[in-house]
């Protein structure tokens, strides 16, 4: 055998191996809500994207936290979720929001067995015992400057915002680390959380009243009453949008695509492919320990220049211009 055909036999050798790896390899994603939710489908699709082609064996386990919110139900699936690692035997688990963290994923800390990788974390990532020698992942922090100088595209005069959301651990988290953000040239003067319909119908009338802007941030757990399933959340967005007269504001793609007029946006299919790339990496052979959290740094600029006109609410056709998508129809 001649030298080159040396050379080319260790490069076939060298990339089966690092095939087989792969081809070994299953991860699981599992989901804090449910398979429907925008978020979900956007992480769930990018990281399919992302991993296709390396021989991966890809699953998915939804916790569903978001239309069955009580703790018990929440402990139930926390519960269902480890049996699925138990039974699926995976090499790494893609836990996406807080609730698969906090339910779920945190109890793995430092432990054998799967590595870890969390994308969509609003809280600090010391709040669930990360990073580990078993866990990395991606960090979710609303653009809230970015988005106040957007928002001053349109009402230049604008000093003040209010913000309303759902009771959701996520929003919680949220709602601290845009009163951390704020700074002088926008002041939050009203920030709630609402359980029921009725609080959230208050806390629009009060928030549209005491602020130039409302920021409508996350709507998917107000139910109708108390212990019963989360309400559809654009009957919710539907009648705030009726019932707003000031420029609304928001911080998640969904959240534009259902009305809100603008926002500087965390992107779950930026999310699915950061924490794809962590796995597959893994999957080639690095650990959790080898990769070093991350903070989603992109944000998308998103207009809706629908609600806008119906609210009539001039656009520049500069900040048009310079969106990364306007909803128009």
């Amino acid at each position: 055998m001649n030298t080159s055909s040396i050379k080319i036999g260790i490069l076939a050798a060298a990339c089966a191996c690092s095939l087989s790896a792969f081809a070994a390899g299953k991860v699981l994603i599992v989901q804090s809500y449910h398979e429907g939710h925008p978020w979900v489908d956007a992480v769930n699709a990018s990281v399919k994207k992302t991993l296709a082609g390396t021989g991966a064996e890809v699953e998915i386990f939804c916790m569903d936290a978001k239309r069955h919110s009580q703790e018990a139900e929440k402990l139930k699936a926390a519960q269902a979720a480890r049996d699925k690692v138990a039974s699926f035997k995976p090499d790494v688990v893609i836990t996406s929001d807080d609730i698969a963290q906090s339910y779920f994923a945190k109890e793995y800390v430092g432990k054998a067995g799967p590595q870890f990788v969390f994308c969509g974390v609003n809280a600090e990532a010391s709040a669930y015992g990360y990073p580990a020698a078993n866990v990395t992942g991606i960090l979710e922090r609303p653009h809230f400057n970015e988005t106040m100088k957007l928002l001053k595209t349109i009402r230049p005069n604008a000093t003040t915002i209010a913000i309303v959301s759902d009771d959701s651990e996520t929003s919680k988290w949220m709602l601290g680390q845009m009163q951390a953000a704020q700074d002088s040239a926008m002041k939050i003067v009203s920030s709630e959380q609402a359980s029921l319909f009725t609080d959230w119908q208050a806390a629009v009338t009060k928030a549209q009243g005491a602020a130039d802007a409302v920021v409508i941030n996350l709507y998917h757990t107000v139910k109708k009453e108390a212990g019963g399933a989360s309400m559809d959340p654009k009957e919710v967005m539907a009648w705030t949008l009726a019932n707003v007269k000031k420029p609304t504001v928001g911080f998640f793609d969904f959240a534009i695509k259902d009305g809100v007029v603008l926002g500087i946006v965390e992107s779950g299919e930026e999310h699915g492919y950061e924490a794809a790339l962590m796995a597959k990496e893994i999957l080639g052979g690095k650990t959790a320990k080898d990769l070093p959290i991350k903070t989603a740094k992109k944000g998308l600029v998103m207009i809706n220049v629908v609600t806008a006109q119906k609210a009539a609410l001039e656009i520049p056709f500069e900040s048009i211009q310079a969106a990364d998508l306007v909803i128009d129809k």
